[in-house]
């Protein structure tokens, strides 16, 4: 028995010694797997914050709308490589106005390119919704709006959902999907005084305060050069004047340029009284933009148009040619995340920047070498005029199924007739056709993809076709290039 039970034996012991260090195995696996689970377990994620759990905290700011401890400044701050364009010590603020469902897909590019050129204390960014975005608030442009605006307001409608969603700590951008793009468009309206009003309270005294929206783009280089030039001590309302109305403002996404003494009239002691105006007058007006400016009137300070310095296009919608091609750009507007970066990228790769940035510069640079083809199908150059001579040029033309009748050379009969009529005028560099359709223009400018779509009066699809006139544009510019130096005035 016990030469038959000693092998039974040994396979005992040994069994138990594999059993026991399974399970010491699995009992360490088990403590491993809970350790890491609970540190990937947001709602057991700590802070130093008195052991707190992060979402608790977040939630707390969320709710309270606390952004005062993420206020931005420039203790430990150095401008990025690319700044040498920007002087250390300007007395500029730049205020950027956003809305709470487009500011975490456009802000981002804006602060990773030029404005990390900006100290951070005169960097300012206003929406519809208090909030963070990196080290920086972003302000709540109407949360001192009056009742005037918000009461029985469907304007307010976006601004109180977006509200509701914060509470449940669900992300913006979902909105964008929620409501139509003109919601916003009317909420955005009524920030524009009390944008000016916080960004006095915030960064008070500078010398100047340049407005702009998310897809805006300021180039350094050509902003100072100009600034120069103006007087700060003057009241100076400067931008991309529009003539819609009475009385003319300056575009906002364009940017536009308060000095302080015209800062000032919009933060006196009357600023009350004029956000009651203000938001009284918003609820049947266009644009916050176009009530600023009539703000500023009634002050007796009317917008100075500096157009093309302050600009409203970008450079594939640029119009080169006879008036503005030897003039700087100091901002554009529309430009996309990608397009501020390429900006960016050109800007910093230029032989000299400290010499301005000129229109002609622009074109050989980024557009030259997409304007080399005579036409583009499914494709809108913006060519704007219907004819470019006060008289229309209709001329008898015998075609080849002529039966003893002329038939006038009609520009809106097809592509090539409107392309005739270009080639007719030597002042006209493009055009585009669509449906009986024939535009012109006296400038060239590249545009945009413009794809079929069904006619609203339920007739033949609508195509639209661009042609330019190349050899036309290339003699013009052989003739008129390099610039003798910038034009900082083309009116004059």
């Amino acid at each position: 028995m016990k030469l038959d039970g000693a092998p039974a034996m040994r396979h005992y012991g040994v069994s138990r010694f594999y059993t026991r260090h399974r399970l010491a195995v699995l009992l360490v696996t088990l403590i491993c797997f809970g350790f890491v689970a609970k540190l990937r377990k947001p709602a057991r994620l700590r802070n130093c914050q008195g052991g707190i759990p992060l979402p608790q905290i977040l939630g707390q700011q969320r709710k309270s709308g606390a952004t005062a401890n993420f206020a931005a400044t420039s203790a430990g701050w150095r401008p990025g490589a690319r700044c040498s364009n920007y002087p250390p010590d300007a007395s500029l603020v730049i205020v950027v106005k956003t809305g709470a469902t487009e500011a975490f897909s456009k802000l981002p590019t804006l602060l990773l390119t030029y404005l990390s050129c900006v100290p951070p204390e005169n960097v300012l960014f206003f929406s519809d919704m208090a909030g963070t975005i990196g080290n920086f608030a972003i302000h709540d442009s109407l949360d001192k709006a009056t009742a005037a605006a918000t009461s029985d307001n469907p304007d307010f409608d976006l601004y109180n959902s977006q509200k509701e969603l914060r509470k449940l700590g669900q992300d913006m951008g979902s909105l964008r999907t929620e409501w139509k793009s003109d919601e916003a468009w009317r909420l955005d309206k009524y920030k524009n005084l009390y944008t000016a009003q916080k960004a006095w309270d915030l960064a008070p005294e500078r010398d100047w305060y340049l407005y702009i929206d998310a897809d805006t783009y300021i180039s350094w280089t050509n902003l100072f050069l100009w600034l120069a030039t103006l007087d700060a001590t003057k009241p100076l309302y400067l931008g991309s004047q529009v003539d819609v109305g009475r009385p003319p403002f300056a575009h906002g996404g364009s940017g536009y340029l308060l000095s302080k003494p015209a800062m000032q009239l919009l933060v006196g002691d009357d600023r009350k009284s004029l956000a009651k105006e203000f938001d009284k007058n918003a609820t049947t007006a266009c644009c916050g933009d176009q009530e600023l400016g009539k703000t500023l009137f009634k002050k007796g300070l009317k917008v100075q148009n500096v157009r093309p310095v302050i600009n409203g296009n970008r450079p594939k919608t640029f119009n080169f040619g006879p008036e503005l091609w030897c003039t700087p750009v100091a901002t554009m507007h529309h430009v996309g995340s990608e397009e501020v970066q390429d900006m960016w990228d050109f800007e910093n790769q230029r032989n000299s920047t400290k010499e301005p940035l000129l229109m002609e510069e622009l074109y050989y640079t980024m557009i030259a070498s997409l304007m080399t083809t005579s036409r583009r199908d499914d494709w809108d150059n913006q060519s704007p005029f219907d004819q470019l001579r006060p008289d229309p040029i209709i001329t008898p033309v015998i075609t080849p199924d002529f039966v003893g009748e002329f038939f006038l050379h009609d520009p809106t009969r097809s592509y090539n007739h409107c392309r005739k009529t270009c080639e007719r005028d030597l002042a006209c560099f493009q055009f585009v056709y669509s449906r009986g359709s024939c535009k012109l223009d006296t400038a060239f400018k590249l545009g945009k993809p413009r794809y079929p779509s069904k006619a609203e009066d339920g007739g033949e699809e609508v195509r639209y076709q661009s042609g330019w006139m190349v050899e036309r544009i290339q003699k013009w510019i052989e003739h008129n290039s390099p610039c003798a130096g910038p034009n900082w005035d083309p009116d004059h």
